[in-house]
């Protein structure tokens, strides 16, 4: 590739055989490359370009994205139910704890208390482990097949979905909570 002076300089009938085109930040890809084809069309020229592939590998990443944070999603759904279930199982055992607490001086919101630590302990550990595992997963399968990949942390994505896990603990407590609070403390120490 020269520049048209130099291509004057090395031949009698300098003709141009390819024009790069480098589109905005901010253009469409696609309208881009209807407006090109229009113009080339006439002149006989044909349009080869990556934009079109490149919308549609972003799409499918797109796609992708947002199907593994539905599979996220679902996972919450079957980790409320399964803190809801565990919580609820232990209330009898939490009624006589409880009981005992509250007798020393502790508040009502105990339950709550170790039901937001059970939830905030389990999504800092999936979180850890399943960046883990992804590192381990691009060194191994990534990098072989691509060269030069790089491995990028959806850290606001990520950051929401450990949110939502601790909220959405902080949810599955409420009943066995309030369920353990309305034993008064006599009551509690009672049971057998």
């Amino acid at each position: 590739m020269v520049v048209p002076e130099t291509l004057a300089t090395l031949t009698d009938a300098p003709e141009p055989r390819a024009v790069r085109i480098r589109a905005s930040a901010g253009a469409d890809p696609l309208r881009l490359v209807g407006d090109l084809d229009e113009l080339a069309d006439p002149a006989g020229a044909q349009v080869d370009n990556g934009l079109q592939a490149r919308e549609t590998e972003e799409q499918q990443l797109r796609i992708l994205t947002w199907s593994v944070l539905g599979l996220i999603g679902v996972a919450v759904v079957i980790a409320l139910i399964g803190i809801a279930n565990t919580l609820g199982l232990s209330v009898l055992e939490w009624v006589r704890e409880h009981a005992m607490l509250r007798a020393l001086g502790l508040t009502r919101r105990m339950p709550a208390t170790e039901a937001a630590l059970l939830s905030v302990v389990a999504t800092l550990l999936g979180t850890v482990i399943g960046v883990g595992f992804a590192w381990v997963a691009h060194e191994t399968f990534v990098t072989r097949a691509l060269d030069g990949a790089t491995m990028r942390i959806p850290w606001r994505s990520l950051g929401v979905v450990v949110l939502v896990a601790v909220l959405a603990g902080l949810v599955a407590a409420v009943l066995p909570a309030r369920r353990a609070a309305r034993v008064t403390p006599a009551a509690g120490l009672s049971l057998d």
